[in-house]
């Protein structure tokens, strides 16, 4: 890595690091100063959720073959927040929300979310959120797959909630919902397990879509800092490539006299 892209790189992450601060203190103070971007994803889990009561079905979560430890780590700790979101909304129903793993790092982790959610809604006692699930993937995860097909049906779940690290085999599943009528949201952090959810999901989660569930869901401001600042920093390089573009255009036509004019504008001479 050369100087400039140490500089540049450093300048990114004090900006970012800098508009988080900032936004999080606004965000405590007014809430509604700050407007989400729709995501269709996050707007239809909580109805979904509210269907599985009504019907007093399981709503199921995933995680895939996100685990702790290796390159999915921070893939598994968004599926988990998410899954947390989703169980602590869930648990108020007369069935326990169903979380699988496919990685057995994850089975802790799924445990705990959880225990998690039953706790913040008082249930911790009653044992109303015990049931995350291990299901060995394979080698490429069919036999994951396959496995969650055939529970769809048998455990009548309602709606599937799809957010960690799947591939191609996300369409077996996507398939076996479609067929069975039950709603499925789907996001992951491979560009198959993304096209498969584009195109088959209800409502997919795209990139870093994945990671901002406490954002939409919660009501963490720092959470919400951390979905803002990603669309400010988009914006802010937008106008990083369009201005030196537009200057280099304007002198291409005028002969160079683009820039000398705005340079004159702004006071430069």
């Amino acid at each position: 890595m050369d100087s400039t892209t140490q500089i540049l790189t450093v300048l990114i992450l004090l900006i970012t690091m800098v508009l988080v601060v900032i936004i999080t203190q606004f965000a405590r103070r007014r809430r509604s100063l700050y407007v989400l971007r729709p995501l269709p994803a996050y707007r239809l889990i909580p109805t979904a959720i509210g269907e599985s009561i009504e019907a007093n079905r399981p709503v199921h979560i995933s995680l895939g073959a996100a685990g702790l430890g290796g390159f999915e780590t921070l893939t598994a700790l968004a599926a988990a927040e998410l899954a947390y979101q989703a169980a602590s909304r869930a648990i108020i129903g007369g069935v326990s929300p169903i979380v699988t793993i496919s990685d057995p790092t994850a089975l802790p982790l799924a445990q705990d979310t959880l225990r998690r959610a039953a706790a913040a809604r008082g249930l911790l006692k009653s044992g109303a959120a015990r049931d995350a699930r291990w299901y060995p993937a394979g080698s490429s995860g069919l036999a994951f797959a396959a496995a969650l097909s055939g529970m769809l049906p048998d455990d009548r779940v309602a709606a599937s909630i799809l957010v960690g690290s799947f591939g191609t085999e996300l369409a077996l599943i996507a398939e076996t919902s479609a067929r069975r009528g039950q709603r499925l949201i789907a996001g992951t952090d491979t560009l198959q397990g993304q096209a498969v959810a584009y195109v088959m999901a209800d409502a997919p989660l795209i990139g870093e879509e994945i990671y901002m569930a406490g954002a939409y869901l919660g009501d963490s401001a720092v959470q919400m800092a951390g979905a803002v600042v990603p669309d400010i920093l988009r914006w802010l390089l937008i106008l990083a490539i369009f201005v030196p573009t537009a200057l280099a255009v304007g002198d291409a036509i005028l002969n160079g006299r683009f820039s000398a004019a705005l340079a004159r504008l702004l006071g430069g001479g």
